[in-house]
């Protein structure tokens, strides 16, 4: 599977992948204006420091293809983040239609039904892994091992994911996130996460989901080089003299 095409998604794709980027990163916000009319604005947000090529490549062209003349990217410094927030009654009305939850989303937020009986999982869970999800690349002890992973506050979605993982083959366990710092009152939810490691799980998951972040598509694409480049040396070598050979690999490789 190749990094997503979005002209290639017909319509009903090209929703559900951005109603999983809205579970992740999205929220739905309806106020008053000064003048006691009514505002219905679709908001999502990401890293500041990543995220732009995700939000040109990706986000803006599907938001055009909802029929959006323009899309525009905020800077947001105050917080390192960047924003595409706009009025629009018509997709902010479908959004919640599937029970999207106004305001913050809390830990009731799923995927619905009807996105399981369309046959549409596959870019709803694209979507969440684009925003909340992660291609994480750890070095134990000597050689960088990838594993696929995501956080969030509502068990029941991080639940629907795991299990539509192990649906495709893929092994990995639910887990109880630590919290990084349980004394803080800014942090006081509990986290759930899902965790897929080793190498088939990740080719498994480039086959069967794909990559829509361009971001987890480069690090997948620099895993696979470093591997082949790791194998390929350590080839022939007797195993007690291959960590001499592991430690000297790519050592200012960062997985980046």
């Amino acid at each position: 599977m190749k990094f997503f095409d979005i002209n290639s998604l017909n319509e009903e794709q090209k929703f559900a992948l951005f109603y999983g980027i809205m579970l992740g990163d999205g929220c739905l916000s309806k106020y008053q204006t000064k003048d006691h009319g009514e505002r219905f604005s679709v908001i999502i947000t990401g890293c500041a420091s990543d995220d732009l090529p995700f939000y040109e490549q990706v986000l803006t062209p599907l938001l055009k293809s909802f029929g959006r003349k323009s899309v525009s990217i905020k800077l947001r410094k105050d917080c390192g983040a960047i924003e595409i927030n706009f009025p629009d009654k018509i997709l902010f009305d479908r959004i919640n239609s599937y029970g999207f939850i106004i305001g913050k989303k809390g830990p009731k937020i799923n995927i619905p039904k009807c996105f399981y009986e369309k046959d549409l999982l596959r870019y709803i869970v694209a979507g969440f892994m684009a925003t909340d999800g992660s291609l994480v690349l750890t070095k134990n002890p000597n050689k960088y091992y990838p594993r696929i992973e995501g956080n969030g506050i509502s068990e029941t979605l991080i639940k629907q994911i795991q299990e539509y993982f192990l649906s495709l083959g893929m092994n990995g366990a639910f887990y109880l996130a630590k919290r990084k710092n349980v004394n803080s009152k800014y942090n006081t939810q509990q986290q759930y996460r899902f965790q897929f490691n080793g190498k088939d799980n990740l080719l498994k998951f480039n086959e069967l989901v794909g990559f829509a972040n361009p971001k987890h598509q480069k690090k997948f694409e620099d895993f696979l080089d470093y591997d082949t480049h790791y194998n390929r040396k350590i080839k022939g070598i007797p195993s007690q003299e291959q960590r001499f050979v592991r430690l000297n690999i790519f050592s200012g490789w960062r997985g980046s």
